[in-house]
């Protein structure tokens, strides 16, 4: 361990973390158990982390970073604007049932001001993909939109609000089901279909 350097000893320890946390959810996994997968002592983990909230919200960091960069991969690759939005879809489809367990409703109840600041900059990121898809549409004569920049804005947040709305609270383990899961994306898929046709109207 003496040898590792500060950058890799924090990455292996969010990798062990993320694993746990994936597997046995964030809550239910000890300080304890991720320093005993990685054979170091839990005070190694403190010097990196100070507590097991920085230590997730450092996780889904990380792990979001990566969902960004999937969904921004999308605007680069792009054959059709509808089809790219409806694609955007799938990738939070995807990358929710994968990191299900990570809990994020938990750390938005518990979250720091740090990590407002972080969730407003991860909001105009989505709204940025969505701008380029739309930008995109236009160019190819696919959508006619007056102002494409606060278009987007208005369905990422009205994508974002179904994710609160259908699911009407918050339980106190800050889980969902599977049913109301698949009811979220039904509804966002329903309401992108519907304004991706108003989007192509000339």
């Amino acid at each position: 361990m003496q040898t590792e350097t500060k950058d890799g000893m924090r990455e292996k320890i969010l990798e062990a973390a993320l694993k746990r946390f994936t597997h046995y959810g964030a809550s239910k996994t000890t300080m304890n158990e991720i320093a005993d997968d990685l054979h170091c002592s839990k005070a190694s983990l403190y010097y990196y982390f100070p507590d097991k909230n920085a230590m997730h919200f450092a996780v889904l960091q990380k792990i979001g970073e990566v969902y960004f960069q999937e969904m921004e991969k999308e605007t680069r690759q792009i054959t059709t604007a509808a089809e790219a939005l409806m694609n955007i879809i799938a990738i939070r489809q995807n990358f929710v049932q994968k990191f299900c367990r990570l809990e994020l409703f938990k750390i938005l109840q518990d979250a720091s001001l740090a990590f407002h600041d972080e969730l407003v900059k991860a909001k105009e990121r989505e709204v940025a993909i969505h701008a380029a898809i739309i930008n995109a549409g236009i160019e190819r004569g696919e959508f006619h939109v007056a102002d494409p920049n606060e278009t987007a804005r208005l369905l990422a947040e009205a994508l974002m609000g179904l994710r609160y709305s259908v699911l009407d609270h918050v339980r106190s383990d800050s889980s969902f089901t599977d049913e109301e899961f698949e009811l979220v994306i039904k509804k966002q898929q329903l309401l992108a279909t519907i304004f991706i046709k108003g989007l192509k109207q000339p």
